[in-house]
């Protein structure tokens, strides 16, 4: 009976417990799907969440990035400057995409010149089978129809003689 009065005591305080949703704004949300989320669930601050787990929402971290974010936003700080601050306290890494400079403009213009030179491939193939010589029919002294009779005999002997 004791068990059963503090299930349902348990029940009834779940929504106490449960996390209020983050009240952003859409610039805060904006710039928070910028910045990664360090919790460890690979996703962006602005869209982090953990469904199924102990709790279904943004964790502590990325409230206190977009906490953050508002802050700065209500301190009349432009988008870039922002971003900024955050690269200058965390690095790169606290971008979901880095700039593209160095090895990260390489890896980003890399899928299109590899396309580009596949392309080119594809198109000096073609161009090279459309362009081959024609095999010409293999020619030979005519064969008369005294030659073609006597192969004929000769077939109907051999298949009689089997």
């Amino acid at each position: 009976m004791i068990a059963l009065a503090g299930a349902v005591a348990a029940l009834a305080a779940a929504p106490l417990f449960a996390q209020a949703p983050v009240q952003t704004t859409d610039r805060v949300r904006q710039i928070g799907k910028q910045l990664m989320c360090t919790c460890g669930c690979g996703d962006t601050a602005g869209s982090c969440s953990h469904p199924g787990a102990a709790f279904s929402g943004p964790c502590e971290i990325a409230k206190a990035k977009l906490k953050e974010v508002d802050e700065r936003i209500s301190r009349g700080e432009s988008n870039s400057a922002i971003l900024q601050a955050f690269v200058q306290e965390y690095g790169e890494s606290a971008l979901a995409a880095p700039p593209a400079r160095g090895l990260n403009l390489f890896a980003y213009s890399f899928p299109a010149i590899a396309f580009a030179i596949g392309l080119a491939l594809v198109i000096m193939v073609i161009r090279q089978w459309r362009h081959r010589p024609r095999v010409a029919p293999a020619t030979g002294p005519p064969v008369s129809a005294e030659m073609l009779e006597h192969a004929r005999r000769q077939i109907e002997r051999e298949v009689q003689d089997d």
